[in-house]
């Protein structure tokens, strides 16, 4: 039997190995990289607005 010690690490590293899995599988995705270096580029550039204002675009589009 493990102890709470040794449950605790393995409950780390099963987390840390699902977080890799998941950023292995989004650099894999060559869209969503592209839009994210995209967002990365406009963020820099000040190109950004405040969620409420996004959200009310949304909804003023019908989108949502």
């Amino acid at each position: 039997m493990l102890d709470d010690k040794q449950m605790d690490l393995l409950k780390k590293t099963r987390d840390l190995l699902e977080e890799l899995i998941e950023t292995l599988e989004i650099t894999e995705d060559v869209e969503l990289t592209r839009a994210i270096r995209e967002g990365e580029k406009d963020a820099k550039a000040k190109r950004v607005r405040r969620y409420e204002e996004f959200v009310e675009e949304l909804k003023a589009s019908d989108e949502i």
